[in-house]
C-alpha cells in the first residue's frame, strides 16, 4: 500500500454511506486507539453494527478488520520515526555560554540542585502507598512493564528485581511494535501492568494504559506528575522528580522509587511465602536432583 491508512480513508471518504462515515470519522479522529481498538469496540464507538464495520473494510479496500488494524499500527510506527527526527528527539544539549566561565562553581550547582531533588523525593514518599503498589504485584498472576527510552532503565531494573523474587514479569518497549504486540494479548484480569513514562509522555505508553483498563488490568503509574497523560487511566500512581537543569530528564529519583517499590513487593512476598514465588528456588533443585 503505497498511501498511509488515513489518506486511503479520506480519498474514499465520498464514497461511502451515512454509517460507513460515522465508522470512519471515528478512525480518523484517534487513529491511536485504531491499533488496538477490536472490532466490536469500534462498533460500539461509532453507533454501528459490527457488520458495518465489516462492510465500511471492505469500501475501504481492506479484506477484513485485522488488516485495517495492521496498516493502522504501521502508520503509527512510521509516523513515531518522523516525529521523532521533526522534534529533534536527540538534541545536542549545549550548555549556554554564560554559564562556563566558572565549570567548578557550575557543577558545584547541578550536585547541590540533585541533592535537594533527591531529599525532596525521600522527605515525600508515602510508606502506605509504596506497599500498595507491592500487593497490586504481588496478588497479579504476571506483571507487564510499559517503557521507552530512559523509562526503559527502570523497567530492566525493576524487572531484575521481581526475577529475583520469583515473580514473573515482562518488560513492553512501547517504541518497538514487535515487542508491543507481542505482549498486548497478555493484558486482562489478574494482571498488573506498570506504566512507566517520563517528559517527553510518549502516546504509545499512555494507548497501553487505556488498552489495559479495556481489558480489565490493574494499572500502577510511575511517572513526575499527578496530571502526567497515564494519570487517568492509573489505579495508583506514584511519583518521583525527573526535572534536570542540563536534560530532560534526571533518572536517580525514578530509580529509587524502583528501589523503594521493589523492597516493598519483598516486604509483602516474605509474609506471603509459598509455591507461588518458589520458581527460583525449584529450578535451582534441577541441578542437585532434589527437584520434587
Amino acid at each position: 500500500m503505497t498511501q498511509n491508512v488515513t489518506d486511503v480513508i479520506r480519498s474514499r471518504y465520498g464514497k461511502l454511506t451515512k454509517k460507513q462515515r460515522l465508522t470512519a470519522d471515528i478512525m480518523l479522529a484517534d487513529p491511536e486507539s485504531m491499533a488496538f481498538m477490536t472490532l466490536r469496540d469500534l462498533a460500539a464507538a461509532a453507533g454501528v453494527s459490527e457488520m458495518t464495520v465489516l462492510h465500511t473494510c471492505a469500501a475501504l479496500g481492506f479484506e477484513n478488520y485485522n488488516q485495517l488494524k495492521y496498516e493502522f499500527r504501521r502508520y503509527l510506527t512510521l509516523k513515531a520515526k518522523v516525529d521523532i527526527q521533526e522534534q529533534c528527539g536527540y538534541p545536542n544539549m549545549e550548555v549556554p555560554s554564560y554559564e562556563l566561565s566558572e565549570p567548578a562553581k557550575l557543577m558545584a550547582q547541578i550536585c547541590d540542585e540533585e541533592a535537594q531533588v533527591s531529599r525532596g523525593f525521600f522527605e515525600s514518599v508515602g510508606p502506605v502507598s509504596l506497599l500498595h503498589a507491592a500487593e497490586m504485584i504481588v496478588e497479579s498472576r504476571v506483571t507487564l512493564m510499559a517503557a521507552r527510552g530512559v523509562s526503559m532503565q527502570v523497567a530492566d531494573f525493576l524487572s531484575m528485581r521481581l526475577a529475583i523474587m520469583g515473580l514473573p514479569a515482562v518488560v513492553m518497549n512501547t517504541e518497538q511494535n514487535d515487542s508491543l504486540h507481542a505482549a498486548l494479548p497478555l493484558l486482562g484480569k489478574g494482571v498488573a501492568l506498570i506504566a512507566i513514562s517520563m517528559p517527553d509522555y510518549y502516546i504509545m505508553t499512555t494507548k497501553v494504559c487505556e488498552f489495559a483498563r479495556r481489558q480489565g488490568a490493574s494499572i500502577l503509574g510511575l511517572t513526575d506528575h499527578l496530571k502526567a497523560p497515564i494519570a487517568q487511566y492509573c489505579d495508583l500512581l506514584l511519583t518521583a522528580p525527573t526535572a534536570t537543569r542540563l536534560f530532560i530528564n534526571t533518572i536517580g529519583p525514578m530509580l529509587s522509587l524502583a528501589n523503594l517499590l521493589s523492597a516493598a513487593v519483598n516486604i509483602l512476598k516474605s509474609r506471603h511465602a509459598g509455591k507461588k514465588f518458589d520458581a527460583p528456588v525449584q529450578f535451582s533443585k534441577l541441578f542437585s536432583g532434589d527437584a520434587e
